[in-house]
């Protein structure tokens, strides 16, 4: 059993979808979504309509707690980030409520600072965005998200 499959028995997360990219787990009780990535890239197309997906899920289940785990992902594409910030985090926030997101990064260090820049340049580009309403917090593993 992988570390990731482990986290998720010992979180009593149940699957409720996955595909070729990503698995998405929920655990009602604690109104929490986990999207966790399953390859080393997402073609923008299969991010976006995953995302779609827990949109539905978000809205049904009264999420609050919102976990993208990246671990696996070994390239960085800046317009599948761009739309997750500036359109999807948008929408989940201001028709849903959604405020809390905990991401768990790959452990490489040009990937973090990928991610830094890359949401450095969305700010900058959208600085009438939601970003300082949003509680968004890095963590190492899925019990460190759930309790953060």
């Amino acid at each position: 059993m992988s570390a990731f499959q482990q986290e998720i028995v010992d979180q009593n997360l149940q699957q409720v979808f996955s595909n070729d990219y990503v698995a998405v787990y929920t655990d009602a009780s604690k109104r929490v979504l986990v999207c966790q990535t399953l390859a080393s890239y997402i073609p923008i197309h299969t991010f976006k309509a995953s995302f779609l997906q827990c949109s539905g899920l978000i809205a049904k289940e009264g999420i609050e707690r919102f976990i993208f785990d990246k671990r696996s992902l070994r390239a960085f594409h800046q317009p599948s980030m761009e739309w997750y910030f500036v359109n999807w985090k948008q929408e989940m926030y201001h028709e849903h409520g959604l405020r809390i997101h905990r991401k768990i990064l790959p452990q490489e260090q040009w990937f973090q600072k990928c991610v830094e820049a890359g949401r450095h340049e969305i700010e900058q580009r959208h600085p009438e965005n939601i970003f300082s309403k949003l509680d968004i917090t890095y963590t190492g593993s899925i019990a460190e998200a759930l309790h953060i």
